[in-house]
């Protein structure tokens, strides 16, 4: 309950304070499309031969916003339980040294009411997320990470721009690093932030 309402204080200072998520490293906010519905324009996105068990396509829908397509490649269904309607999800983006880096980072919620929706993701079946597009003044490529039953899926890359500054740990970073992380080491929650299994 402490740490819910460290949360909520946090999130309300975000608003006070009025956060540039333009220009710091901040908590990724996807959303689960509710009233998705694949076509064969998106079906003809997932052309590569892959043995992956997920596939996870992105292409930008805006100028805010990327759409997300995750395939289960798998035989068999599987069970995913989102996150107030979000996957466990970071975008990344190539650094000038052409090494990928996050420029957002994940904080899994504490709270069982985050917890109360499952969804069934049939075989071949695609389920369409949306993610905030950044902009600024370094032209890049940018992927988006995905972690599901402590495995790693990487999306195509896209060419987009953004501040290099987005490759900082903002102050929000350490914040929710003390919060929550107050005894782990730097390593330790880079892991678990920047979704390294």
């Amino acid at each position: 309950m402490k740490k819910l309402f460290t949360f909520c204080s946090v999130v309300l200072s975000f608003t006070i304070y009025s956060q540039n998520i333009q220009t710091e490293l901040f908590l990724n906010e996807n959303q689960i499309e509710e009233a998705f519905k694949s076509d064969s324009r998106i079906e003809k996105l997932f052309t590569q031969n892959s043995k992956d068990s997920i596939l996870i396509i992105a292409e930008i829908k805006n100028d805010s916003l990327f759409s997300i397509y995750v395939k289960n490649n798998g035989q068999k269904d599987i069970q995913l339980i989102p996150q107030d309607n979000k996957l466990t999800l970071i975008q990344e983006a190539l650094t000038q040294d052409k090494k990928w880096k996050p420029i957002e980072f994940w904080i899994n919620s504490d709270c069982g009411m985050s917890y109360l929706k499952e969804i069934k993701v049939k075989s071949g079946e695609i389920i369409g997320l949306r993610s905030k597009k950044y902009k600024g003044n370094f032209k890049t490529k940018i992927r988006f990470k995905l972690l599901i039953d402590k495995k790693v899926y990487y999306s195509n890359s896209i060419t987009a721009s953004i501040n290099k500054s987005k490759f900082e740990k903002s102050i929000w970073y350490k914040r929710f690093k003390e919060m929550y992380y107050p005894d782990k080491t730097e390593s330790e929650v880079e892991n678990i932030l920047f979704l390294n299994k």
